[in-house]
């Protein structure tokens, strides 16, 4: 009997000096789960909650009118740029990438992860479970020195649609019986639509490890054209803008699945939700020129989005929401650019930056949380495409090429202001000019990688200048 006391004192001094280490395990546990989707090539004039007159987002209006959303995020005006700003929580003139580029289709350099840190990295190494669904296209995943680039970035589960060279099976192989890579393995895609494997994977994700903190990166394929037929419209006779349409409507549906999982799973109160898109929309860019794909806002149809610096193109949607955390019926016009969403995830996960990197953005947590700042928040936010450079006020906008509008009466940017006498003799034009100019002033040239940009974009910008330079020469 004496010995089974001793066993059973022995048992429970071990269960107490167990309780600190539990107790640090179950407060750790209470950071919030991240869903960050990044909605593909669609703005502000398809979005109701924005002031479109289109309806085909019901669940992201939903999601907007009981969370937060925000007046003005900036991103860049298309893909690749935005993704490696956000990743890397850098100004494009920081980190090099400023000019589209696309490894996957076109070679040559990529997002190289002994240069630049991925926010992934960075949850991964504070304790995070991470994962990636959707669309990668700043690597070559068919290069053998590439292959393995979403786990160094940081990423220890995936499921992507990596695209391919032209002539391989993925190339533009996205949607229907699309080319889906997971976890290192291809998937059999007969008759699937790529956005559902997507949502299916992530659904699945979120079941397995809803128990510790997880972010996950959707990448969303919708509404990249070429446009498509969705499993909801399959077989009706639809123009390329009705498509265009569908295709938004089916990303509302998928994301309505996401946000119904996590109240099955009980974990919708600790899970932040964002939604913002990589750039405006493409208005018919490519097969659908004689359509344009713009939504209709204040009356007329968008004429500008993708590869525009104009508000089109880079004032993006940013809707942020957990009924618990982040509180219902909020709009900040605080400034936001795409390189803030890596300090803000960060400051969510009470995860350290990295030492020794400069980091542009700066955290937007205590917005989220509805917490008081400790100090006030930037008063101008940037982008940037190629050498252009774009920045802004709560009111004005100044081009590094020297355009100023005041957005408060001039949204479409329609009258530039500087060289009018209103610049001179108006006292708010003329501090924001002197101001927002020597923001510029003072930003350092554009940093040189160790490639050269290939997308049509950067061939068109180098003949351009080749043009340029040719008719300098003629003209002496």
């Amino acid at each position: 009997m004496k010995r089974l006391l001793q066993i059973v004192c022995l048992i429970c001094f071990s269960l107490v000096l167990s309780l600190p280490a539990q107790a640090a395990e179950a407060k750790k546990d209470q950071r919030p789960n991240i869903i960050f989707i990044l909605l593909d090539n669609v703005g502000k004039d398809w979005f109701r909650c924005y002031g479109s007159s289109e309806n085909q987002t019901p669940t992201i209006d939903h999601l907007a009118y009981t969370g937060l959303r925000f007046r003005n995020c900036y991103v860049t005006p298309v893909c690749s740029t935005t993704r490696h700003m956000l990743l890397t929580g850098r100004y494009p003139f920081r980190s090099g990438w400023h000019t589209h580029h696309d490894p996957a289709i076109y070679g040559g350099g990529y997002f190289d992860w002994n240069r630049e840190i991925c926010f992934a990295r960075i949850l991964r190494d504070a304790g995070y479970h991470t994962c990636i669904s959707g669309k990668w296209q700043i690597n070559d995943l068919f290069d053998p020195a590439q292959k393995d680039a979403l786990i160094k970035h940081g990423f220890q589960e995936y499921c992507i649609f990596p695209e391919g060279k032209k002539g391989h099976p993925a190339h533009k192989q996205r949607y229907w019986d699309p080319y889906v890579i997971q976890n290192g393995k291809r998937l059999e895609t007969k008759g699937k639509f790529g956005p559902d494997i997507f949502t299916d994977y992530l659904i699945d994700y979120m079941k397995t490890h809803r128990d510790k903190p997880f972010c996950a990166y959707y990448s969303t394929i919708l509404t990249h054209i070429p446009v498509v037929h969705t499993p909801h419209n399959v077989g009706q006779d639809l123009t390329p803008r009705e498509q265009f349409a569908g295709m938004l409507n089916y990303s509302d549906y998928l994301i309505g699945r996401l946000v119904k999982t996590l109240d099955e799973l009980g974990i919708r109160d600790n899970t932040i939700l964002f939604i913002v898109p990589d750039n405006g929309t493409d208005n018919g860019t490519d097969q659908n020129a004689e359509q344009s794909l713009g939504g209709r806002i204040n009356g007329r149809v968008s004429g500008e989005g993708i590869y525009s610096l104009k508000e089109q193109g880079i004032n993006m949607p940013l809707i942020i929401n957990c009924p618990q955390l982040v509180g219902s019926e909020r709009i900040s016009d605080d400034l936001i650019d795409a390189a803030d969403f890596l300090p803000t995830l960060a400051d969510l996960a009470d995860a350290p930056l990295p030492s020794g990197v400069t980091i542009d953005g700066r955290s937007f947590a205590p917005q989220i949380l509805n917490q008081p700042r400790e100090e006030p928040w930037r008063p101008w936010c940037l982008t940037q495409y190629y050498k252009q450079r774009v920045v802004r006020d709560q009111r004005f906008k100044l081009y590094s090429s020297g355009e100023f509008y005041d957005l408060s009466e001039d949204p479409l940017e329609q009258h530039d202001l500087a060289q009018s006498e209103r610049v001179k003799t108006d006292k708010a034009s003329r501090a924001s000019h002197t101001e927002l100019q020597r923001v510029l002033n003072s930003l350092p040239e554009n940093a040189k990688l160790p490639w050269e940009f290939r997308s049509i974009s950067a061939r068109k910008i180098r003949a351009e200048e080749a043009r340029q330079k040719e008719a300098e020469k003629s003209g002496k």
